[in-house]
């Protein structure tokens, strides 16, 4: 309950805060003539709607710690998989190329939106990207934009889990095995170190957030939808690229975000902005692009290959883990559903449930949960999406 009030109190100031910018971005975006309808007006939300309060501005189980207390068991009874995951995190930062190490300072130092936005592919995600600057996606931006986006807040912020585990950071543990990767604090972190130094390690915030930020953009557009989520993992990946968190914690990061963009997306009031500023996002690229996002998206240059992209996400699912109880067996759970929704808008829940148990992997990895809190780490939304558009 206490979280609950901190929750709703949170999100009246943070939509406070955010319509005292978004209210100014209601701005014309009609430049030329489009071959396709001219977008609207970018209109704002209204700050009633901003501040709700909405029942998924707290987590329905009440936290994320019983999704997340597969890491509990593997703290207290496995040290060889601890060391593993700590020797995984050393192996995939010390052998960083410069391309990776780059990368994930800008994911570092930049926010998560903005980096998802090459899950657009290299044209429309310039048009995006310049669409936000110029304030023609308000109601976007108002939900996805920045660590105050409407639709984060308290609840999903890791805070609660992070101090329920005071795990602490690889760089801590083992200094002398990690190497610190600087930027120049502009296109990159100038030092990732510093940012988080004393704080704990798991779940990792970056990659929740990467998460669900990148669950509710596929939700906008869900044709990119296994690019955009390829991207989202990779910005997971970057935090062990850093050497500032450990397999585990990314792993985590999936799970809780997934968790909690599923809470958005069924809450019918909130789900109601998620669609309005997908209307808008719609409209907003139409227009720019010239003809139809189809259409464009099938000539534009995307961020990965299908194959490349369906790979590198299956391998951070796990990181090469192996399974700790391969006789285990759970379900996916059922609110994952609506993570298909716009993907599948055709599907019953229970036919997008289907699509998910179908595309998951085994159960019994570190960190899968039996009971109702289990199933989460077993979904591949990527896999998921690409066998729904295979339909």
């Amino acid at each position: 309950m206490e979280l609950r009030r901190l929750a709703g109190a949170m999100a009246v100031a943070l939509a406070t805060t955010l319509a005292s910018v978004s209210l100014t971005a209601s701005v014309s975006f009609a430049d030329a003539e489009p071959l396709v309808p001219a977008a609207p007006v970018a209109e704002a939300f209204t700050l009633p709607e901003l501040i709700g309060p909405y029942p998924s501005d707290a987590p329905a189980r009440g936290s994320y710690i019983g999704v997340l207390d597969g890491f509990t068991e593997i703290r207290d009874t496995r040290p060889d998989l601890l060391q593993r995951n700590l020797d995984r995190g050393v192996e995939i930062n010390n052998a960083a190329t410069p391309v990776e190490q780059q990368r994930a300072l800008f994911d570092d130092n930049h926010d998560r939106l903005l980096s998802l936005s090459d899950g657009l592919g290299a044209g429309l995600g310039g048009i995006f990207r310049a669409a936000l600057a110029q304030h023609r996606l308000p109601k976007v931006a108002a939900l996805l934009a920045g660590d105050l986006a409407r639709a984060g807040g308290i609840a999903n912020s890791t805070l609660v889990e992070k101090n329920h585990w005071s795990n602490p950071r690889p760089f801590e543990v083992v200094p002398e095995r990690i190497v610190a990767y600087r930027g120049d604090g502009i296109s990159g972190g100038a030092d990732p170190f510093a940012d988080v130094y004393g704080t704990d390690s798991y779940p990792s915030g970056h990659a929740s957030q990467a998460y669900w930020k990148g669950i509710l953009l596929a939700d906008m557009l869900p044709e990119l939808a296994p690019q955009i989520l390829t991207r989202a993992s990779e910005i997971g990946n970057g935090r062990i690229v850093l050497g500032v968190h450990y397999p585990l914690d990314v792993m985590a990061g999936r799970i809780m975000g997934q968790a909690a963009a599923a809470d958005r997306l069924d809450d019918p009031a909130f789900a109601r902005l998620v669609d309005e500023a997908g209307a808008e996002l719609r409209a907003v690229l139409e227009t720019a692009a010239g003809m139809p996002l189809r259409d464009y998206i099938a000539s534009d240059s995307p961020y990965r290959s299908a194959e490349t992209a369906r790979a590198e996400f299956r391998e951070r699912l796990t990181y090469g883990f192996e399974r700790i109880h391969p006789d285990a067996t759970n379900g996916i759970p059922a609110e994952a559903a609506v993570l298909l929704r716009a993907a599948a808008p055709d599907l019953t829940d229970e036919q997008r449930l289907d699509v998910l148990r179908q595309t998951a992997i085994p159960a019994g990895y570190p960190l899968d949960r039996t009971g109702p809190d289990g199933g989460w780490l077993r979904l591949d939304l990527v896999a998921a999406h690409e066998a729904v558009a295979g339909n």
